[in-house]
């Protein structure tokens, strides 16, 4: 693992930022996570919109340009060498005072953190993985715009304590009106009577490279995806469910809360969608 701290690029035990960055003192920061293909960022100029959109809705000014960020993403793939890689961009707000008041930073800190990502494991997608439904509620978009992938990641933590605390893969949080939004780093997606859907982005979530790749890729297909509000009860009684996220990819979940999904089995959509998924980003 390397880490790239403003241009210059440490091993990870000599990497170090002050203790009076906002992003640690606050959670003050945006970052985006992407992988690489064949030594190959994927969707990176879409990963940089995002990140552009969540700066916005936390009125963080952005002193380095996209062609800076990018020259170093690129750099420090370069010098980790290694065809497929975990890259994790985070930028801060910067470094001040103990304060609250955003002015205060001027200068963002860039950190570019790249380590090599072995192969997802095969179970993943050949026995499917076990979600629950969590008590912790997802952030209110009049609170912390989930749409924002922010360094504030507490809310996302406590769903995901939950599902450890269960032996689950992961967690599936709810909004305030009992509405699914999303996995604790995953969007997910359920097969009803053939019909998929997705949350829409409005119910309060992130929305994912991968799923607006797969969305794109369905389209293509002449494969219709809903993009439609369920509640926790249409959630359980799902034909099919899986997750999605840019280094998951598809993974299959076959039960909820401890309730096979389906057969208890990867489905067969969940299976044709991650061939699909699989042989457009040529991935064997």
């Amino acid at each position: 693992m390397i880490v790239n701290i403003n241009g210059k690029i440490f091993d990870q035990h000599e990497a170090k930022i002050s203790i009076f960055d906002r992003g640690f003192l606050y959670g003050d920061s945006i970052y985006e996570v992407t992988q690489t293909f064949n030594r190959t960022p994927f969707m990176l100029e879409e990963h940089l919109d995002r990140l552009w959109r969540s700066a916005q809705k936390l009125h963080l000014k952005l002193t380095y340009s996209r062609k800076q960020i990018t020259d170093e993403i690129l750099k420090t793939i370069d010098a980790l060498d290694t065809d497929r890689a975990y890259i994790r961009l985070i930028i801060t707000r910067g470094e001040g005072e103990i304060n609250l008041d955003p002015t205060i930073a001027i200068k963002n800190n860039l950190i570019v953190i790249a380590k090599e990502l072995p192969p997802n494991p095969t179970w993943w997608y050949e026995q499917g993985v076990s979600v629950i439904v969590a008590d912790t509620i997802r952030t209110s978009i009049k609170s912390v715009d989930p749409s924002a992938k922010s360094g504030n990641y507490l809310n996302n933590i406590m769903a995901y304590e939950e599902a450890v605390s269960q032996k689950a893969f992961d967690a599936i949080m709810l909004n305030h009106e009992g509405l699914v939004t999303e996995a604790t780093t995953s969007n997910i997606w359920i097969v009803q009577d053939t019909k998929i859907l997705t949350p829409p982005l409005e119910a309060g979530l992130l929305g994912g490279t991968m799923r607006a790749k797969l969305i794109e890729i369905a389209k293509k297909h002449q494969i219709t995806v809903f993009q439609e509000n369920f509640n926790a009860k249409e959630l359980r009684m799902a034909d099919e469910c899986f997750l999605t996220s840019t280094t998951r990819q598809i993974v299959p979940v076959t039960t909820i809360d401890s309730n096979p999904v389906g057969d208890g089995k990867p489905g067969k959509t969940t299976l044709s969608l991650l061939q699909l998924l699989r042989k457009e980003l040529g991935i064997h």
